[in-house]
């Protein structure tokens, strides 16, 4: 099963808003937990390739809310029409997505009840890092100390049957590329502007049509001989200038 929760997290001194990415093994209680800046769906598939390199594993089936990042309709039934992208996953994986029926969201009520108790367990103080990494490294590292948890009346813990589980799952291909691609213009003083975010690029790109992957962190834009100039990812409104690209012009 998996879900997005709403968090608080404190980066570098920051408090801010961020979302809690949730994979859980419903035979182990295996949770798969990663925080991300937006819920959105590059952040959606980037948690599942991060849960299955984790797990090294996929299960046969995933259950899900009707989340815009993979459903485009509901159809009669179980039915759904997928977007693009998660279709593409789901391919990779080959694994089939079932859906909640809408407004039922007790129909996947094991992933629902452990986001909060891990807002409640895991999120309580709100978690300081100087970066989201560095947090993101924590909450994974108190998911698997879980390992040695009892899980059932037989005496069983979470990594017992966990491996057990394991077993059905499907060996993990290479990794599915969760970026999206995108062509960007860039400005006459070298600048590219994807989702209201300004990057620099070399002053000679200036005027150029040129490939972009938006990645959950990263933002990396492709030259048109194959050189890649990568990014941290900003929010609206921020900009990430590198005073290398304008060498020339200030020699």
């Amino acid at each position: 099963e998996v879900d997005f929760f709403e968090v608080l997290v404190d980066v570098d001194g920051t408090r801010r808003k961020a979302w809690l990415f949730l994979m859980r093994l419903m035979y182990s209680g295996r949770d798969f937990a990663w925080i991300y800046e937006r819920p959105d769906q590059i952040s959606f598939l980037d948690g599942h390739v991060r849960a299955f390199a984790h797990f090294d594993g996929v299960p046969a089936r995933v259950a899900y809310d009707n989340l815009r990042a993979a459903v485009v309709r509901i159809l009669v039934g179980g039915a759904r029409t997928l977007t693009p992208r998660f279709a593409a996953l789901a391919s990779h994986y080959l694994l089939e997505a079932c859906f909640c029926r809408p407004g039922e969201g007790h129909d996947k009520g094991g992933v629902e009840s452990r986001g909060k108790a891990i807002r409640q367990q895991a999120l309580v103080p709100i978690p300081v890092g100087v970066t989201l990494a560095s947090i993101n490294a924590t909450l994974l590292a108190q998911m698997d100390a879980r390992l040695d948890t009892q899980r059932d009346a037989a005496g069983q813990t979470i990594g017992m049957r966990y491996v057990e589980e394991q077993r059905h799952c499907r060996r993990a291909p290479p990794p599915f590329a969760p970026e999206a691609t995108t062509f960007a213009t860039v400005s006459p003083r070298a600048l590219v502007r994807l989702e209201g975010a300004v990057y620099s690029v070399p002053s000679r790109w200036a005027g150029l049509d040129l490939v972009v992957r938006i990645g959950a962190t990263t933002v990396t834009i492709v030259g048109r001989d194959g050189t890649p100039i990568q990014h941290p990812r900003k929010r609206f409104g921020q900009r990430s200038i590198d005073y290398r690209h304008y060498l020339s012009e200030l020699a």
